[in-house]
């Protein structure tokens, strides 16, 4: 398992990080998978999941909860700004801020924890911030283009473009992930 030419571009400290990772993976071990361990893979990946999510829209907010280990995140409008207490204390979401530009809503994302992935299989370091803008293509498409810059971990910022597709009943409704209890039944 080699990495892909799409992947993130990492320093060398980081692609030695992600060479051990590797290694450990194809040994079978889970240990660097956050999802495998009941954790969030954190933002921006989280973003990528492959189970639902839903979007609620307030005129201070939007919050996104992830089926997928029960994760969320919120975006605040109100033009406030990270305290220090938050950036010193990072989150698997992180702290994310937003507005809007005309139907684009653009959202930046710091204080995000560095044991978390980048692309699901990229680490990264204390440092990364996100950058998103998101809108609609289409009736029912959604578009997330996120830039990652990170200039410990990565040579050049990446950048992702996801899709997606609003859901209909009964399709719309997030279930309760028991993550937890499948490690347990595992043992």
């Amino acid at each position: 398992m080699g990495r892909p030419a799409t992947a993130p571009k990492l320093t060398a400290d980081y692609l030695a990080k992600w060479e051990v990772m590797r290694k450990s993976r194809m040994a079978g071990s889970s240990d660097t998978d956050p999802n495998a361990n009941c954790l969030s893979a954190g933002m921006p990946s989280m973003m990528g999941m492959a189970y639902g999510m839903e979007i609620q829209h307030t005129k201070d907010k939007v919050t996104i909860y992830g089926e997928l280990n029960d994760v969320y995140r919120r975006i605040y409008l109100d033009g406030r700004k990270p305290s220090q207490r938050t950036l010193d204390d990072p989150t698997f979401a992180g702290y994310s801020v937003g507005h809007w530009e005309g139907d684009t809503l653009v959202v930046d994302t710091v204080a995000l924890r560095e044991d978390t992935l980048l692309d699901l299989f990229s680490p990264h370091s204390d440092q990364l911030t996100v950058h998103e803008r998101i809108r609609f293509t289409s009736p029912g498409i959604l578009e997330d283009r996120t830039t990652a810059t990170d200039p410990k971990a990565l040579l050049e910022p990446f950048t992702q473009v996801r899709t997606y597709r609003k859901a209909s009943p009964p399709n719309d409704e997030l279930r309760e992930f028991s993550c937890a209890e499948g490690l347990k039944s595992a043992k």
